[in-house]
């Protein structure tokens, strides 16, 4: 009986950790992706972040860039897939206030569940939208 304890609080801890899977609605980069191109917006050169490319931003959870090759040949945009709301919620707040300090560091920040999606401010608001409506 002990033991059958122990395992149902193990199992609840570990659902409740988010398990570290896709985003709530079951997004992945790669769907994000898919998605994009499929409402036909540009999203080229998929690639897995690394630690660095976070700079300073919180490193709290797993992050694909993009290119955006209308908007520059280095115009990159970046999807994260977080495990919580707070660790979404705490790296657009990130982004966010970047953007105040600095207008040239200025972008677009859309969220849906646990999935943040981040674009260079170049680009032009009804664009970046469309990329908001896009998110699956």
């Amino acid at each position: 009986m002990r033991r059958l304890i122990v395992l149902l609080l193990a199992m609840l801890a570990i659902s409740a950790c988010g398990g570290g899977g896709p985003a709530a609605g079951g997004g992945t980069a790669d769907a994000i992706i898919a998605a994009f191109k499929t409402a036909g917006l540009e999203a080229e050169d998929l690639r897995a972040m690394t630690k660095e490319d976070y700079g300073d931003a919180p490193f709290v959870c797993t992050g694909s860039q993009f290119s955006l090759p209308s908007l520059g040949a280095d115009t990159l945009a970046r999807v994260f897939i977080c495990d919580t709301r707070e660790e979404m919620t705490s790296l657009k707040t990130y982004f966010n206030v970047l953007g105040q300090g600095n207008p040239e560091l200025r972008s677009w920040t859309f969220s849906k569940e646990t999935m943040l999606l981040q674009i260079d401010g170049s680009m032009p608001r009804e664009q970046a939208k469309k990329y908001e409506a896009a998110l699956p």
